[in-house]
């Protein structure tokens, strides 16, 4: 077999020049030659995660320049040409990266055709790429479940139900996959099937606990406890401290669970998944802070620890998208952060991006308006919420945006203008807010 090895760092060399159109032609060049080299197709997916992130992709151009591409592969695939199909899809990709459908297409047409490396690559980076395609992380954890790899199964397996917690397939393979990694911890290697070849009550009930979403409060305690030994035995050990991180986090006890997340993320710093369960926790426990200051109704202290919690979610998601830049969903809620901040320019910049994923796109366009009224720019403000208007249609945005457009209205001195959008809301929802007020009182002025 032809070494390739030198050509991949040639490639990554290339990636950390930011010269993508290079990496790109050369892990392009090694496929060719070697279609299931896994290194190669996921050097190529982050390459051209990059090269979007870089400079953004037009859809009309991807269209109009690949769309043929787009429809061979299709055309091939029906007619079970899985090799051709995936090198159409991959023609389709270069020009637009990030198209979900071609991505699973792909990654489909390279496991029919034998190129089972391959496929796993591309689910698996597309999955971390955008965590919320549960087909993607779900091929991916079965793909690495068929080559034997438990824990890397398992960890896209716990990523697909954080997108559907309800998953069944999902759900199912967790729960044997927790049992399998028990049995060949206890040296039963060859069992044909965990739950027949289980032999031991208690490990089987251990194992069912373990896998479960939800344990009473008794068998949360009994856990606690039995894994508060095994890390006497075992300090430090990173496994372990996870476990006991997800049991305290079920307790309620986020602090404890924060403290140990975090001395498991000291042992593994390359974990990307413990690292963004480390920082939602964090995220969590500053929220307690905001709601226990306003149960206690000390508005100052509510007002301090809300400015910590957003200086907190700017902070974790710039984290995020330094790994993930061309993840618009992180963007998004960077962006959110931003504008709570009351840091406007940047968070306009990152609201530019967000309004590019179409389940971003409302939502982003209206912070953009409270950006840009933020700013003192009502015109601009005004154009974004209309936007947001449109893109909303009959949902709970819609009519905040026509409350937003009322009150800028009303700052500008356009009565009838401002009666307008509130009438819009009246003729929806009479009770929204204070507008049947502000309707009254716009009418006797």
């Amino acid at each position: 077999m032809v070494d390739l090895s030198k050509h991949l760092e040639n490639a990554a060399d290339a990636v950390k020049r930011r010269n993508h159109p290079l990496a790109v032609k050369i892990y392009s060049q090694v496929l060719a030659i070697q279609p299931d080299y896994g290194d190669a197709r996921d050097g190529l997916r982050k390459a051209l995660f990059a090269k979007a992130a870089q400079k953004p992709t037009s859809k009309l151009v991807a269209i109009l320049g690949g769309g043929v591409h787009l429809l061979t592969g299709h055309l091939l695939r029906l007619c079970g040409q899985h090799n051709g199909a995936a090198n159409a899809f991959e023609r389709y990709l270069a020009l637009d990266p990030l198209h979900e459908g071609s991505n699973l297409a792909l990654a489909t047409s390279l496991r029919k055709a034998g190129h089972r490396r391959s496929a796993l690559a591309v689910f698996a980076a597309y999955a971390q790429q955008q965590p919320r395609c549960l087909l993607a992380a779900r091929s991916a954890g079965a793909l690495l479940y068929e080559q034997g790899k438990l824990h890397e199964a398992l960890a896209f397996y716990e990523m697909a139900l954080k997108v559907d917690p309800r998953d069944q397939e999902a759900l199912k393979a967790r729960k044997d996959l927790a049992a399998e990694g028990a049995l060949k911890s206890t040296g039963i290697e060859t069992a044909q099937s965990s739950r027949e070849l289980i032999k031991d009550k208690s490990l089987a009930q251990k194992l069912e606990q373990q896998s479960r979403i939800q344990l009473s409060p008794e068998e949360l305690d009994r856990q606690i406890a039995a894994t508060e030994e095994e890390l006497q035995q075992k300090s430090g050990d990173p496994a372990l401290l996870r476990r006991m991180g997800k049991l305290l986090e079920q307790k309620k006890d986020l602090r404890g669970a924060l403290e140990c997340l975090e001395s498991a993320a000291q042992k593994l710093p390359d974990d990307q998944d413990l690292l963004d369960q480390v920082g939602d926790l964090r995220l969590r426990v500053q929220e307690s802070f905001v709601q226990k200051a306003i149960a206690r109704g000390d508005s100052a202290a509510a007002e301090r620890a809300e400015r910590a919690l957003n200086d907190a979610r700017a902070a974790e998601y710039r984290r995020r998208i330094d790994k993930n830049p061309a993840d618009l969903g992180l963007r998004f809620s960077l962006g959110s952060a931003l504008c709570e901040l009351r840091d406007f320019d940047a968070a306009i910049a990152e609201l530019q991006q967000a309004v590019k994923d179409p389940r971003k796109k409302a939502e982003a366009m209206f912070l953009l308006g409270r950006a840009f009224r933020g700013k003192g720019l009502p015109d601009l403000a005004l154009g974004q919420y209309e936007k947001a208007l449109a893109a909303a249609g009959q949902a709970t945005l819609a009519k905040d945006a026509l409350y937003e457009m009322g009150g800028l209205c009303e700052e500008q001195g356009k009565r009838d203008a401002a009666l307008l959008h509130y009438g819009r809301i009246l003729e929806q929802d009479i009770g929204y807010r204070d507008v049947a007020q502000r309707v009254d009182r716009l009418k006797a002025s």
